[in-house]
């Protein structure tokens, strides 16, 4: 039975954090580290990107990372009102606009990517795209359109690579130390890229390789580590009470 998932909030102390989940994902893969961080006294928003979290893979396909990174925006400026000092992260595609927040909101305390395919390279999306859709047509028990698919999913990631051009263009802007964890063995994209991204910024890098696990390591193998790993950064990043 599909369960259509929902955005997730936690009430919290000083310290706000915006948590943004992957593509064709939803707040599910931001689930157990929202939980952690929410033990550990921390406000957490997990904002459903338009377009996901349904049985229909076309209404991902109707959405733009413009919509994707206004929702980053608005979410951001509603924790802004809650806390004194934000946070934000993203996996995968989650990571592009946690990047670009980062880069034009000087006002933001930090955060990081995860698995994040923000440096060109060779990736694994379309195959993933076209197996997600698949898999969604078959839990709703419908033949689906698959055809309309296939036509129109080239165009929206190459507007996801265009835009994460823009972000990795500007890495020269960030001004604050940054949060990168990779999955070692990441089936989606190049994991060598994040070295790449490490070295592109000119802050301090907070770097993080999960060798065994696979591309969402919020919620695999790796998410037990990547959680104290978070954690600990977020601990020395933010400003004492």
């Amino acid at each position: 039975m599909f369960r259509q998932p929902q955005p997730i909030e936690y009430p919290g102390g000083k310290t706000g954090v915006l948590l943004l989940h992957a593509y064709t994902g939803s707040p599910n893969d931001m689930n157990k580290l929202a939980h952690r961080l929410a033990d550990a006294g921390y406000g957490v928003s997990v904002p459903l990107l338009s377009g996901h979290g349904t049985l229909e893979p076309l209404d991902i396909l109707a959405a733009s990372p413009t919509t994707w990174w206004a929702q980053t925006q608005a979410s951001l400026a509603d924790l802004q009102t809650k806390y004194a000092q934000v946070f934000v992260f993203g996996l995968s595609l989650g990571g592009i606009f946690a990047m670009k927040a980062l880069e034009t909101d000087p006002t933001l305390r930090g955060g990081g990517v995860f698995s994040s395919p923000i440096i060109a390279g060779v990736n694994h999306l379309p195959a993933g795209f076209r197996q997600y859709a698949q898999y969604m047509y078959r839990l709703a028990d419908s033949p689906g359109h698959m055809t309309a698919v296939n036509q129109q999913l080239p165009a929206q990631l190459g507007a996801i690579e265009q835009f994460s051009q823009t972000v990795a263009n500007q890495l020269g802007q960030l001004s604050r130390p940054i949060f990168i964890g990779q999955a070692g063995a990441d089936e989606l994209i190049d994991a060598s890229r994040a070295y790449q991204l490490r070295d592109a910024i000119k802050q301090p890098v907070d770097f993080h390789w999960y060798p065994d696990a696979k591309h969402v390591i919020t919620v695999n193998s790796a998410h037990h580590q990547l959680e104290i790993d978070v954690l600990n950064y977020l601990q020395q990043e933010e400003v004492p009470a």
